[in-house]
């Protein structure tokens, strides 16, 4: 019998990816006349305001748990965008893209690890097929990037583990914590520490700048907001590896967005990826399954 709740939950999460894939080519530009941590800092800050605006709604009070997780989580997510920046600065773009992404496979990996949760066959293949069309979404095919290793390369796959633990725990967290806080403690944790880095850098964090203020709210409503409260809330009832499937689909949104909006090149091959990702993750929901991971 099909679980309509996770179905919902899914669709929320392709609609998060939807979302990053959109604003994806924003960011890009913005970041021509913003620093990294400055637009980050005022992002997740920004973010972080919007949603405490939402705090009459709350079910329920904060607690010491709750704030100790969320300051988990979030330290989780500065460091796989740091380890990501940091890895940006002795590999390729489209290397580092793929070893982030990469997280896919260290999702089910560590959860079998020291969760001693078991995969099926179904989220195997999905798995593999994801990983493939990753690669060729990238536009490594043929490419000689993996001809050498840099220290870079492991910046990244340290990126993509950060990212794994913050979608698995995340899954052991949302039903344990309200959602509400879960998230708005998480941004305020990213906020401030990446606020804090733009103003060891002497960047002023609180400036206004016409520039990128489009981008900013865009980013900090769609991109952040939506996102972080909605996987709070859908793990609940969306397995931690169907999560890292169904955001593998984040690239094929952000390639997509960026051939059709912004007139990037995107040549069989990127579609072919994006094909086998997306057929990656229904394999992976529609092979019968006896449990979910």
């Amino acid at each position: 019998m099909c679980d309509k709740r996770r179905v919902v939950g899914i669709a929320a999460l392709v609609m998060v990816t939807l979302f990053w894939g959109m604003t994806f080519t924003v960011i890009k530009g913005a970041l021509d006349d913003a620093a990294v941590s400055l637009f980050l800092g005022q992002r997740f800050l920004l973010a972080f305001g919007m949603l405490l605006l939402a705090k009459p709604f709350a079910k329920n009070a904060l607690n010491v748990y709750t704030l100790g997780r969320g300051i988990f989580l979030g330290l989780s997510v500065v460091a796989g965008y740091g380890l990501q920046t940091v890895a940006l600065l002795f590999t390729t773009a489209s290397k580092t893209a793929f070893l982030t992404g990469l997280n896919v496979v260290w999702v089910p990996v560590i959860a079998a690890l020291f969760f001693k949760k078991r995969l099926e066959k179904a989220k195997c293949v999905g798995m593999a097929l994801a990983v493939l069309g990753i690669y060729l979404l990238c536009g490594l095919a043929g490419a000689s990037d993996f001809s050498t290793v840099s220290k870079g390369d492991f910046y990244a796959l340290a990126s993509a583990v950060f990212f794994a633990l913050h979608i698995l725990y995340t899954g052991r967290y949302a039903g344990r914590c309200d959602s509400y806080w879960l998230a708005v403690i998480q941004l305020g944790t990213i906020g401030a520490i990446f606020g804090g880095i733009s103003l060891f850098k002497g960047y002023p964090l609180f400036t206004w700048n016409p520039e990128v203020a489009w981008a900013l709210l865009l980013c900090s409503f769609l991109a952040t907001v939506l996102p972080f409260l909605i996987q709070t809330i859908v793990q609940k009832w969306v397995s931690p590896t169907d999560t890292a499937l169904t955001f593998c689909l984040e690239p094929v949104f952000a390639a997509c967005f960026a051939w059709a909006l912004a007139g990037e090149a995107m040549g069989a091959t990127e579609f072919g990826g994006a094909a086998l990702i997306l057929t990656g993750m229904i394999v992976s929901e529609v092979w019968p399954n006896k449990k979910r991971v």
